[in-house]
């Protein structure tokens, strides 16, 4: 048993699809016990499990040992391995934890010193005992101004290293930061191989189809939203960008609007301003006419589409 007995815990974990998934088919009981299994694992060595628990936790929440095997394995929530198993959202969110025990092990606090030892021996000579005024030391003043002067030259190349480590500083910190919005864009990114998630989000926005086919516009959008706020910092896993994104796609929020507005905004036609184009499939037509794709421009609004060509 650990000591400091406690679960970091996301408030956005409810809209990651994982647990959307689990609430629709176990609803809110099914969610409970996910999180007295969570609990059970906190308190395991190196939190794993025994699946031998699970008929424990079970009857003490008055459910059902069948539900628990099913969030155990149906869900993408926790990995089984035999008679084991463990949850890798836990791992992740307890690493901090265990990197700061390894840290204190590694770096023992130093045994206190004694007050017979910390102070000085009668014998030392004292530091300051010896030390004079500038005054007594010299009374000429010309003598007093080159000793001045060398303690302006002396803060000055004081000054001048400083600045200089803290400009090294500012450029250090101006790669990590690089790497760091780096990193973030290619978590977004990454949100595009995702085919089962995408579809769970696009049934969660309501926009169905259009959602899935036009969803790298989507994903343009919510870097730009993510830009705009400055998070770009708490992004810094796949399953950040996932619960960040879940919160942006969320009907009736303010970022979920501007992401329909621009989805729906009329498109510059250019060069085909004589015909319309579904935003789902990017079919061309005209008049309701399909319209081959690899066809030329309708010329005007006049032109008819017959044996492989524009007749007007």
């Amino acid at each position: 048993m650990k000591k400091d007995q406690y679960i970091p815990h996301d408030v956005s974990l409810r809209n990651t699809s994982e647990v959307i998934h689990l609430i629709e088919k176990e609803s809110a009981s099914g969610y409970g016990l996910y999180w007295a299994i969570m609990e059970y694992l906190r308190t395991q060595d190196n939190y794993r499990g025994d699946l031998r628990a699970l008929r424990g936790i079970t009857r003490q929440l008055k459910s059902r040992l069948d539900k628990a095997l099913r969030i155990l394995n149906d869900y993408g929530l926790f990995v089984v391995e035999g008679n084991a198993f463990y949850s890798p959202l836990l791992m992740e969110k307890m690493q901090p934890l265990e990197q700061k025990r390894a840290q204190r092990q590694s770096h023992p606090k130093p045994e206190t010193v004694k007050q017979n030892e910390a102070s000085p021996s009668q014998n030392e000579p004292n530091p300051f005992q010896n030390e004079a005024s500038p005054f007594q030391a010299s009374c000429n003043p010309l003598e007093i101004n080159e000793s001045s002067d060398k303690v302006k030259e002396s803060k000055e190349k004081e000054s001048i290293t400083s600045s200089s480590k803290e400009e090294e500083g500012d450029a250090v910190d101006g790669i990590a930061s690089t790497s760091v919005t780096l990193a973030w864009e290619r978590y977004v990114d990454q949100l595009a191989d995702e085919q089962q998630w995408i579809e769970i989000m696009a049934m969660r926005s309501g926009l169905g189809l259009t959602f899935v086919k036009r969803f790298s516009e989507v994903l343009q959008h919510f870097k730009r939203h993510i830009q705009a706020v400055g998070n770009e910092k708490d992004i810094q896993s796949p399953s950040d960008a996932k619960r960040y994104f879940c919160f942006y796609n969320t009907p009736g929020s303010k970022p979920f609007r501007q992401l329909v507005d621009e989805l729906h905004k009329p498109i510059d036609k250019g060069k085909y301003k004589y015909e319309d184009r579904d935003p789902a499939t990017g079919q061309r037509s005209y008049c309701g006419v399909p319209i081959p794709a690899d066809a030329p421009p309708r010329p005007n609004h006049q032109a008819v589409w017959c044996e492989d060509k524009w007749v007007f």
